[in-house]
C-alpha cells in the first residue's frame, strides 16, 4: 500500500454542492434574531455533513508530535483523500491507496456471499506538537463527519490514558464500557487483545470492535496488543497495523513509555520477545515504562496463565518495567508488586490483568499476593502527572473498584507501596505448583 506525501489544497472540496449550504448560513444569520434584537448564532451541528460511504473508522491508530496515521473502509473502489487542518491554516490533504479485501459471509441464514471492502491507511506528515487538528475524509461515494484531535506535546509532565481488553463477543457491552470511557478525557487507549471472537471472520471485524468505538476512536488513538482470537487471514494487520511497522511497537506520551508486544502470533518466541521488550525498556528515559501483551506472564485464574515462563519475571524487573497490563482471562486482577529477584537491582513491577472489556468472565482466585481480583467487566483508567501516579478501575455501572496511588522519587517508588511487596521466587512456587495439578 503506497501512501503520498500531504498536499496542500486551499480548496473547499465537497461531494455535496455547498450552495444550499451557503443560502442556509446567509438566511439564518439575516433573520434569527431573539425577541430583544440580539442575534443567534447557528450551531455546528447543523451544517455538519452526514457520514456516509464509510463503513469502519475513521481510527485513530498512531498519535506523535510531529505525525499522525488513520484508517478508514469503504465499500467503493477507489483513493479518499483525508483532508487535515489547524487553526485557519489551508488545508492540506494525503491521498490513500487502498488494500482490497473480499471476504464470505453468511446470508440470510442460507448459504454464502462474496463481499469486497477497501481498506484505507494514511500517515499525516509535517505536523506541529501539541497542537489541535481538524480531519475529514472524502472518496468516491464516501465522506465523513469532520472531525480532531491532538498530537503529542513536546513538553510535558502528564498523561491520562485507558488500558483495558477482550473486548470480543458481546457488543453491548463493550459499547457501555466505551461511554464511560468518552467522558474521561484520555490521551490514548490501549487495548491488550481479543477484538473479535474470530479474527478470520472479516465480518465480526466492524460488530464487534469498530462499532462499539465510535465516537472515540475517531479523536483518540487506540493502541493494540494483539490477542490470540485476533489471528487468522491477516485481518488483524490488514486493518490495524501500518506499512512499514510491525506488531511490536512502542509510543511515548510525556512521562509514558508505552510498548505493546504481540506474544501470540509465535513469529518470535519468549525468549526473542522477552529480550526485545529489555531493549526497549533499557533505550527509554521516560519516568514511568508500561508494557502490554496479550497472554499473561501472572494470572490465577481463568487460563492460568505464565507467559515466559520462568524467565520474564527476572527480565521485566531487570529492564525497569513499572507495570505490565495483559488480558486473555476475562476478569480483573492487580498483584501487589513483585519484588526484584535475591541479588539483582531490579524495578518493582506492577502485574495487572485487564479482561474484562466484554467477553463473558472468568473465575478468578484471590490469593494474599492480590491486592484486588474481581470477576468484572471494567477498565483501568491512569492518570499521571510528574512522579504521581493514581489508577482507578471502573466498572461497567461507572463505580471505582479499585484505586492506586504511588509515587515515584529518583526511580524509586514509595516505600509504602514497597512494604507490600511480594516476592518474586513466592510467586514462582506458586505457580509451579499450580502447574503441577
Amino acid at each position: 500500500m503506497s501512501i503520498s506525501k500531504p498536499r496542500r489544497d486551499t480548496r473547499i472540496v465537497s461531494s455535496v454542492s455547498l450552495l444550499p449550504l451557503v443560502c442556509l448560513i446567509a438566511a439564518l444569520v439575516v433573520v434569527l434574531t431573539t425577541a430583544d434584537g440580539c442575534e443567534i448564532a447557528p450551531s455546528r451541528s447543523m451544517f455538519q455533513k452526514r457520514q456516509f460511504g464509510i463503513t469502519k473508522g475513521p481510527m485513530l491508530l498512531r498519535v506523535y508530535q510531529e505525525r499522525a496515521a488513520l484508517m478508514w473502509e469503504t465499500e467503493t473502489e477507489g483513493p479518499s483523500r483525508l483532508y487535515y487542518w489547524r487553526n485557519r491554516e489551508p488545508e492540506r490533504y494525503v491521498e490513500s491507496t487502498p488494500e482490497k479485501v473480499q471476504y464470505e459471509t453468511k446470508k440470510d441464514g442460507k448459504g454464502t456471499v462474496t463481499k469486497t471492502a477497501f481498506i484505507h491507511k494514511v500517515w499525516l506528515e509535517d505536523l506541529e506538537a501539541g497542537q489541535v487538528y481538524k480531519y475529514r475524509v472524502i472518496g468516491p461515494e464516501a465522506q465523513s463527519k469532520v472531525y480532531k484531535f491532538h498530537t503529542t506535546p513536546a513538553d510535558t509532565d502528564e498523561a491520562r490514558f485507558i488500558v483495558y481488553g477482550d473486548s470480543r463477543t458481546n457488543p453491548g457491552t463493550h459499547r457501555k464500557l466505551v461511554e464511560l470511557m468518552m467522558n474521561k478525557k484520555v490521551d490514548f487507549v490501549v487495548n491488550v487483545g481479543d477484538l473479535v471472537s474470530r479474527g478470520s471472520r472479516y465480518e465480526q471485524w466492524g460488530p464487534q470492535f469498530f462499532e462499539p468505538l465510535k465516537g472515540l476512536a475517531e479523536t483518540v488513538p487506540v493502541y493494540i496488543a494483539k490477542g490470540n482470537h485476533d489471528r487468522g487471514n491477516g485481518y488483524f494487520e490488514k486493518l490495524l497495523i501500518l506499512e512499514g511497522e510491525k506488531n511490536n511497537y512502542g509510543f511515548d506520551y510525556g512521562p509514558v513509555h508505552y510498548f505493546c508486544v504481540d506474544n501470540v502470533s509465535g513469529d518470535l518466541r519468549s525468549e526473542e520477545l522477552l529480550k526485545l521488550i529489555w531493549a526497549d525498556a533499557q533505550s527509554s528515559k521516560a519516568r514511568w515504562k508500561f508494557v502490554s501483551y496479550h497472554i499473561p506472564s501472572i494470572n490465577f485464574g481463568g487460563h492460568w496463565s505464565k507467559w515466559g515462563y520462568p524467565d520474564a519475571l527476572r527480565t521485566l524487573s531487570e529492564a525497569g518495567v513499572d507495570f505490565v497490563l495483559t488480558g486473555h482471562s476475562h476478569q480483573y486482577e492487580r498483584f501487589r508488586p513483585i519484588a526484584p529477584a535475591p541479588g539483582t537491582d531490579g524495578s518493582f513491577v506492577t502485574y495487572v490483568t485487564s479482561g474484562g472489556g466484554g467477553a463473558g468472565l472468568s473465575n478468578v482466585e484471590a490469593t494474599c499476593y492480590h491486592a484486588s481480583a474481581k470477576k468484572i467487566h471494567h477498565f483501568c483508567l491512569f492518570h499521571i502527572k510528574g512522579n504521581k501516579l493514581t489508577m482507578d478501575t471502573i466498572d461497567i455501572d461507572g463505580k471505582i473498584i479499585d484505586h492506586l496511588e504511588i509515587t515515584k522519587t529518583d526511580g524509586r517508588l514509595n516505600k509504602q507501596y514497597l512494604w507490600t511487596a511480594v516476592p518474586m521466587e513466592e510467586i514462582r512456587r506458586y505457580q509451579e505448583l499450580k502447574r503441577k495439578r
